[in-house]
């Protein structure tokens, strides 16, 4: 009895525990990810503003929806493909590290109006 007993505090200070995300230094900033080289992203306060090849691509309105959550809506569009005005994400950050961050996404648009998944991991740069 006396093993059941400190197996189930064992198990319940096991489950009680856990990871407690810091987003607050992924909200602004440069960031990239490391498979795609030449595209990054700009984000301060609530715009975001996307490049490619060093040319900006698209502007996103930013709204966070709680500490680690946030929703991004298109709403200028200067050249990127398969992007229009009014294309929206909601992404969730469920992993941090120092300086990289990996997210969970459902993209809507008109040809995913129900949302379509993925995730993606994104680094801070320096400026």
């Amino acid at each position: 009895m006396k093993k059941i007993i400190v197996f189930c505090l064992i198990l319940l200070g096991t489950v009680s525990y856990s990871q407690k995300l810091d987003c607050t230094r992924f909200k602004n900033g440069k960031f990239a990810a490391p498979a795609f080289p030449n595209e990054y992203a700009i984000r301060k306060d609530s715009i975001e503003e996307c490049y490619f090849d060093r040319k900006l691509q698209t502007v996103w309105s930013v709204k966070w929806l709680s500490d680690c959550k946030l929703e991004r809506v298109c709403i200028k569009n200067l050249g990127a493909e398969n992007v229009k005005i009014g294309d929206k994400s909601v992404a969730e950050i469920i992993y941090t590290d120092e300086e990289c961050v990996t997210y969970n996404i459902v993209y809507f648009n008109e040809e995913n109006p129900n949302g379509m998944d993925f995730q993606r991991g994104l680094c801070l740069q320096k400026e």
